[in-house]
This record gives structure tokens, C-alpha cells and sequence, in this order.
């Protein structure tokens, strides 16, 4: 059984919760749909997701200090979680891995379509795809798991049960994502609602490990190691290296 949220606060502030929650998104849609290229520019709408649960931790929950930017107050995980945070970065992105290669071909998604795709809207280079998967296993893995895992699923949760709190967050950080690949040559609505499962998996198992004590801790590097190893290998697959 799941442990229950901390149900002792009123279910008010709802609408802020909404508000906070769907902004980022909102600035997701503007920064995809300008046309704009640009790594920097595509990944403005960070910026909200930093400060929903920033603005959350210190105004609602009373947090300060550093504490309002990553949940500090939570022990470190037992090697068992640790562990566990491994193995289930290297089955998420193994299992990707293995889905690409097989329905690639199957689901007409060409390697030098996508890259076309991804180089008008992000203009990358090598050099920026290093950076990228830099970015991936640290800053960004850490501010997803603060906004997704340790602030929203939590707050959906004591309102709404753990089922709904983790199914509502991972659905909204599963179609974050889809905006990425949405209108890329060669991704269609089949591949893009299979992606949607495999995130909305990968938010779950995350969600479920930030259970254990201390779980945020491994949720963070769990993330980060799915995505950074997916996309390393996703680079030598688009021919970047």
C-alpha cells in the first residue's frame, strides 16, 4: 500500500495549485509554437517551473532558506533506494532503447528526419548535445523531480488520493514533453502517444520511489541517469557523433 500524503492541511488554495501548475505549461506552447530556435529560448518555460514550487514552498508551506528550492528536510535514501534508483534508470532507458530500435522502422520514423527536426528547432551541434546531456543528468532532472515529484504529486495527492496525485502530475510532465517532438518530421500521433505512455511510466516509477524516506534524493539521480544515458545513445543513433 501507498503511503497517504500528509492530509492534515485544507484542500484551499486549489486554483493557485491550478494556476502555478498549468503556467509552465502555458509557456511551454508559446516558446514551441514561436518558430524560435534556439536551445536557450526552447527552454524558457523552466523558469516557471522553478517558480511554482518555489513560490509554493515558501508561501504555503512556510519553507526558507534553500530549502524552498529542494526538499532538504528529507534524510538521505538507504542503499537500498539508492540501488533501486539505479536499476530502474537503467531499465527505462534499456527498455526505450530496445522500443526505438524496434518500432523505428515499423512507425516510418527516420534518424535523419527527426534530426531535421530537432536541428530547426534547437540548432544543435555537437558541442550543445554535450551540454545538453549534461544539463539532462543534472539541472534539469533536479528541477523536474522539484516540480513534478515534490511539489505537485504530493499536493494532488492529499487532496485527491495517491492513484489521482500521481496519475494527474505524471500525465501533466508526460505532456510537457510531447510539445519536444510534436510536429517533428516523422513523429507521428502513434509514436507520440507511445511516448506519452513510456513518460507517464517513467513519471510513475519516480513518483513511487519518491515514496521511500529520502526518495526524492534518488528520484533526482534516477531521472538524471535516464536521461542523460537515452539521450547519449540518442545522439550516436541521430548521427551527431
Amino acid at each position: 500500500m501507498l503511503p497517504v500524503e500528509n492530509s492534515s492541511r485544507p484542500s484551499g488554495s486549489l486554483f493557485l495549485l491550478a494556476i502555478l501548475a498549468i503556467f509552465p505549461l502555458a509557456a511551454k506552447i508559446v516558446a514551441m509554437s514561436s518558430g524560435a530556435t534556439g536551445f536557450a529560448w526552447q527552454s524558457t518555460y523552466k523558469i516557471f517551473q522553478l517558480i511554482a514550487p518555489v513560490y509554493w514552498r515558501n508561501n504555503m508551506d512556510g519553507r526558507q532558506g534553500f530549502s524552498v528550492l529542494w526538499p532538504v528536510e528529507e534524510g538521505r535514501p538507504s542503499a537500498m533506494t539508492w540501488a533501486l534508483a539505479v536499476a530502474i534508470a537503467a531499465a527505462l532507458a534499456g527498455s526505450a532503447v530496445a522500443a526505438i530500435l524496434l518500432l523505428a522502422e515499423p512507425l516510418g520514423i527516420a534518424p535523419a528526419d527527426v534530426r531535421a527536426g530537432l536541428d530547426a528547432r534547437f540548432a544543435l551541434t555537437p558541442w550543445k548535445a554535450v551540454v545538453a546531456v549534461a544539463y539532462l543528468l543534472t539541472l534539469n532532472a533536479a528541477l523536474e523531480e522539484l516540480h513534478f515529484r515534490a511539489w505537485l504529486d504530493p499536493e494532488l495527492s492529499r487532496r485527491f488520493g495517491n492513484l489521482a496525485g500521481i496519475g494527474l502530475a505524471n500525465a501533466m510532465f508526460a505532456g510537457m514533453h510531447l510539445f519536444i517532438f510534436a510536429g517533428t518530421p516523422g513523429i507521428g500521433p502513434v509514436a507520440l502517444g507511445l511516448l506519452f505512455a513510456a513518460l507517464l511510466l517513467a513519471g510513475t516509477a519516480w513518483s513511487l520511489l519518491r515514496r521511500r524516506p529520502g526518495g526524492i534524493h534518488a528520484a533526482w539521480l534516477s531521472h538524471g541517469l535516464t536521461d542523460a544515458g537515452l539521450l547519449t545513445w540518442g545522439l550516436f543513433w541521430l548521427g551527431y557523433f
